[in-house]
């Protein structure tokens, strides 16, 4: 199978305990995807790429059989990035002890949204694991605090405070990236928009890389071209219905391929899509 495609986004839940105000929510039945189900998605995706991401909207480690889901990553030897708001850490105190994780990132800016009051238990728990973590030499862990606005909040001050109280913040070359050990890092990217394409931005010229470098599966096993489809609006397929050669292979993916690579916008969602604009 000839693909470009570097990375895929795997949905195990579109399920979230938390309800953010900067996430997206998706209006699709929720639905967890079962070990079965993620064997045989992961059978289509290995031929392309052994790096995914089990990311695209809700939090995976709400997801019952997130263990067995990792031991079948180990056993695929694929390498595993992982996105978690970090509500769950208490049940996962070996969380970055699983053979596949290669990288964690923690959103911490969600932690105005955490159980009030959970912000000290919660940086208890924290930090040895990344102490721990780091003196083992992996995974990679990024604390994420992308919501300048949010920095203010009395939760997210805790949880920066014990931060610089106890490692030095040391500049990477990515802007706005801090080294604090070993293999883990504080990162305040920029914040960015989810894509709508009801909205009123709508540009015909620009690029992207989703569905040329990287596709995401949904939960049911509809597969888009990029994780911040969050309503599945660009399915170009299941995977539980067609194989992803045939998916791929498909005339809305090949016209919307096509016209990124001519800087021509086809999809609605992808006109609408401010993201975008950092692979121009």
């Amino acid at each position: 199978m000839s693909s470009v495609i570097r990375r895929a986004y795997i949905e195990i839940t579109n399920v979230c305990n938390l309800s953010c105000s900067f996430c997206r929510k998706n209006h699709r039945p929720a639905r967890f995807m079962s070990a079965e189900e993620f064997a045989f998605v992961l059978k289509q995706i290995t031929p392309l790429t052994r790096y995914i991401y089990l990311h695209v909207q809700g939090e995976p480690l709400l997801h019952p059989e997130f263990r067995k889901i990792m031991e079948l990553c180990a056993q695929e030897n694929v390498k595993v990035a992982l996105v978690s708001n970090a509500t769950q850490l208490e049940r996962f105190p070996d969380l970055f002890s699983f053979g596949a994780l290669h990288r964690c990132s923690l959103s911490l800016q969600s932690l105005p949204f955490h159980k009030p009051g959970s912000e000290k238990p919660f940086m208890n728990t924290l930090l040895p694991m990344l102490e721990n973590a780091s003196a083992s030499g992996r995974p990679y862990i990024e604390l994420r605090f992308w919501r300048k606005d949010l920095n203010s909040d009395p939760a997210v001050s805790h949880c920066l405070d014990r931060l610089h109280q106890r490692y030095e913040f040391q500049p990477t070359k990515t802007p706005n990236s801090y080294r604090i050990l070993p293999y883990v890092f504080v990162n305040f990217d920029h914040e960015f928009d989810w894509p709508d394409s009801s909205s009123q931005i709508s540009e015909t010229s620009g690029t992207c890389l989703g569905g040329r470098d990287q596709i995401a599966v949904l939960s049911d096993g509809s597969v888009v071209p990029c994780c911040l489809d969050a309503e599945g609006e660009i399915v170009l397929g299941n995977l539980f219905e067609k194989d992803l050669t045939e998916i791929l292979a498909s005339r809305r993916y090949q016209k919307m391929t096509e016209g990124f690579a001519r800087h021509k916008l086809i999809e609605p969602l992808c006109q609408s899509c401010t993201y975008r604009r950092r692979f121009q």
